[in-house]
């Protein structure tokens, strides 16, 4: 039932008919082969409790089980703060692929804000990570991180599915602009759905499908909560292997849609700016560690100015 309402309102988004009929070939396989990674109230998969981090096992591409999807709490994480590399925003369900091209803020699909929030990315711009996010300089993690903007800690819009993730790389550019030929909303689905945006890398679900999803709580923190903006979500740390033959200069280009599972109407997109950043190595979260240790630093130099103070008088 949630794979045939997600594509009616694929549809309604300016979906081209094509895709209704290719998704409903999906729909039996998708249905059976389906895994839910609740990182709000936590899921068993094989066996393991999926409260805080998680991984698809079945559906994704070659090597996809590797993938880590996981929570975390990056504070602040405002625009300028994040430096986001994909912006996209759309009421109860949006996708987003990240570009220079196509646009000056409003992009194809639901991008925003192009190009300095939503452009290109190359291979070498990204640094690799251990599973504790420390950079090491091979055999680790492509780390992209996800700020959603939900609203905060009460609220029932605070929810959000995570319904698919696809990552490609190419010699080139895939957009109109850059030589590709990707030019507007119906040329990248009629791609994201044929798999030619480049050499795929990663993918969440099978093309078109969403029987994989994450869920997550945009004012969850994995201590207390937060106001839901202003604090990152979830991380996905992609093996560094999956990219083999990459070249640094290759385009990376990563689509993502969300919104999908919104049966109670609360998992859906309903406030600010979704953002996405990748780690390039010294850009490694710390959850606000640092913040804190400045703070306890400035603390004792507080004191000596005001002992110094109190003796002048």
């Amino acid at each position: 039932m949630r794979l045939r309402r997600a594509i009616g309102n694929l549809l309604t988004q300016r979906r081209i008919l094509s895709t209704l009929a290719v998704a409903a070939g999906l729909l039996p396989a998708s249905s059976v082969f389906g895994t839910e990674i609740n990182l709000v109230t936590g899921t068993t998969i094989n066996g393991v409790a999926a409260t805080t981090s998680g991984s698809f096992a079945t559906g994704t591409s070659a090597g996809g089980a590797g993938t880590i999807y996981r929570l975390i709490d990056t504070i602040p994480a405002g625009t300028g703060v994040f430096q986001p590399f994909l912006s996209y925003q759309h009421k109860n369900q949006e996708e987003g692929i990240n570009t220079s091209q196509l646009g000056n803020g409003q992009g194809v699909l639901n991008d925003k804000r192009v190009p300095q929030w939503t452009h290109d990315v190359h291979v070498g711009d990204l640094g690799q990570v251990d599973l504790s996010l420390k950079p090491v300089s091979s055999g680790g993690y492509f780390a992209f991180e996800l700020d959603a903007n939900e609203t905060g800690s009460g609220q029932p819009n605070r929810l959000l599915s995570i319904d698919d993730i696809r990552i490609y790389t190419s010699a080139g550019s895939p957009f109109v602009g850059a030589g590709g030929s990707i030019g507007n909303d119906s040329q990248a689905h009629t791609a994201i759905l044929n798999d030619t945006v480049g050499t795929l890398r990663y993918a969440q679900n099978e093309p078109n499908g969403i029987a994989n999803f994450v869920l997550i709580d945009a004012s969850r923190r994995t201590e207390g909560s937060t106001s839901g903006s202003g604090s990152s979500d979830m991380i996905v740390l992609v093996p560094a292997s999956l990219f083999a033959g990459a070249a640094a200069t290759d385009f990376l280009t990563f689509y993502t849609l969300n919104g999908a599972h919104d049966e109670a109407g609360d998992d859906g997109s309903d406030a600010g700016f979704e953002e996405w950043r990748y780690l390039a190595g010294a850009a490694v979260p710390d959850g606000g560690s640092t913040l804190l240790l400045l703070g306890s630093a400035l603390i004792p130099l507080g004191l000596l100015r005001a002992r110094r103070e109190s003796n002048k008088a």
